[in-house]
């Protein structure tokens, strides 16, 4: 399997569905320049998965190539809907603690690998929110504070569901136009756990190859 930060929150992950498919996912897509400096997503893609509807940072499809179908998380929350042999699982989360901005968590596999994307989450997640975690093998993790999840709630949840891989998105970079902390300020909380660097935008990995215990991965951005 292949992840690729494209940049932001905006991921494609490439591999092969329980059906024998190659298949690519792109999740989250950006609008550019509306973002700020990411360039456009000009990926072909076979699904497009958006956590919620927010044109500007998580569900423009407009630059995306492709007969590609698109999932809207927020429609299939507590359930799932199978794309080209896809099992695509989406769960129900919000941008804070009074309930406001619905969005979606969203989990799949690919290659036997369990990839989740945490969406726009914005406070600690509950008990129901944490099962529906258990078993990811790659959790794409908001990594830059609030107004997403606060760096000490995602260090909980990350020791609570104990992913294989954490990759981190959604920080302050030169190229996003949001108030959000650098991922040094990420880094330092997790400073506990192992880190690698590719030194690349994209990450290779097999089930074989997972890391044995929680690790950091950190992607240059694509785009």
């Amino acid at each position: 399997m292949q992840v690729t930060w494209l940049g932001h929150a905006a991921f494609l992950v490439e591999g092969r569905s329980s059906t024998g498919e190659d298949v690519r996912v792109i999740l989250d897509p950006y609008n550019y320049p509306a973002c700020g400096g990411y360039l456009p997503i000009d990926e072909t893609a076979d699904i497009v998965s958006v956590s919620h509807e927010n044109p500007r940072y998580h569900s423009d499809t407009s630059a995306i190539r492709g007969d590609f179908t698109l999932f809207r998380a927020l429609d299939h929350t507590g359930s799932s809907k199978t794309i080209r042999g896809v099992e695509i699982h989406s769960f129900e989360v919000y941008e804070d603690d009074d309930g406001n901005g619905p969005n979606a968590i969203v989990r799949f596999a690919l290659d036997r690998i369990t990839v989740a994307h945490l969406g726009d989450l914005g406070r600690a997640l509950e008990r129901s929110g944490l099962e529906f975690l258990r078993g990811t093998d790659v959790l794409l993790a908001l990594a830059g504070g609030k107004p997403t999840i606060a760096l000490d709630d995602l260090h909980a949840l990350v020791e609570k569901v104990a992913p294989k891989a954490v990759i981190p998105m959604h920080f302050k970079t030169p190229k996003v136009n949001l108030d959000i902390l650098p991922l040094e300020a990420f880094l330092d909380r997790f400073e506990d756990f192992p880190c690698e660097r590719p030194g690349s935008a994209t990450w290779t990995v097999t089930k074989d190859s997972l890391p044995s215990r929680t690790t950091i991965v950190v992607l240059e951005h694509a785009r």
